[in-house]
């Protein structure tokens, strides 16, 4: 069967840190009407990790290592062809098949921006099957820039271009001077490798595609029901995240009020690679400490912008 996920291209492997790829070995994985790529790695309490935009589960190749070490990890690549329009029902199906198939029972449900926005969904319909939930840098809802026009429709969409477009020998040092300025979703702890890996994964999505997954990024809107989630819950923001990601995590902070909350020091929305030691130990602290709630975090103040 032909792939119904999004795939990167090989050659991302030699842009990496030679240590993140241990373990790491894609098997096909049917879903409805084609396929997607599965990894597993580690021993342990199950732990479910979902991709953010564009669905590439190698959003997730630093973290992977350091939560294998502690858990018995899966990610897999989100779908971005649809028999119809992108519907949310579809993935949360897909999300389904892949548990069943790899991750019975109840399992540590982790999201990334879009993929926390699928774990929500994924939650909130099957609540038995989710033992404890963290969502990194995720949105109930997709919230205005308001007063931050220029840098979300302007910068953003600049530094995209820039990055797919120009020349590598143009592209890199620009990365570089970005990181430095904390611009887009770059922080200064993004290393050479990072960089680099970033931007293969810009130049190898199709825009049709990544489109696709934008609109349903949009059309999230869990407001009026995120209330009912019962499982204990993670909130994990970068503190370098532009003003509306932040905001984002606050109203969570709101809708959820016993959820924990963390920083990642110095980090803006790549924190899983950028951080992936902090984030790996971060949730496994959380969960090893009795999963404490929001009231008891000294940082969660700090979320809001």
């Amino acid at each position: 069967m032909k792939p119904v996920a999004v795939c990167l291209p090989d050659g991302w492997q030699g842009r990496v840190n030679p240590a993140w790829l241990t373990g790491w070995r894609p098997t096909a994985f049917e879903l409805e009407g084609g396929t997607t790529q599965v990894v597993e790695s580690g021993a342990g309490p199950p732990l479910l990790l979902v991709p953010p935009l564009p669905g590439f589960k190698e959003a997730w190749i630093a973290t992977v290592p350091a939560l294998a070490r502690h858990f018995h990890v899966v990610t897999f690549d989100l779908r971005v062809r649809f028999a119809d329009r992108p519907r949310w029902e579809d993935l949360v199906d897909d999300l389904d098949r892949v548990a069943d198939a790899f991750v019975p029972g109840p399992v540590l449900l982790v999201g990334h921006s879009l993929g926390g926005a699928l774990a929500q969904r994924w939650a909130l319909a099957r609540p038995e099957r989710v033992a404890a939930l963290v969502l990194s840098s995720s949105f109930a809802r997709v919230g205005s820039a308001r007063g931050y026009w220029a840098k979300r429709y302007v910068e953003q969409p600049l530094v995209l271009a820039s990055q797919r477009f120009l020349p590598e020998r143009l592209a890199a040092p620009m990365a570089r001077w970005l990181a430095a300025r904390h611009a887009w979703v770059y922080d200064a702890r993004c290393d050479e490798r990072t960089l680099s890996f970033v931007r293969y994964c810009i130049r190898a999505i199709e825009l049709p595609l990544a489109r696709r997954l934008v609109t349903l990024a949009f059309e999230h809107d869990v407001r009026a029901t995120l209330a009912h989630l019962r499982c204990p819950t993670l909130l994990v923001v970068g503190e370098r995240e532009t003003p509306w990601a932040r905001a984002a995590t606050s109203e969570l902070s709101r809708l959820l009020p016993d959820a924990a909350l963390r920083m990642s020091p110095a980090t803006s929305h790549l924190h899983p690679l950028s951080a992936p030691e902090w984030f790996a130990d971060t949730v496994h602290e959380w969960l090893a400490s009795g999963m404490p709630g929001h009231a008891e975090d000294s940082t969660a103040a700090a979320a809001s912008p």
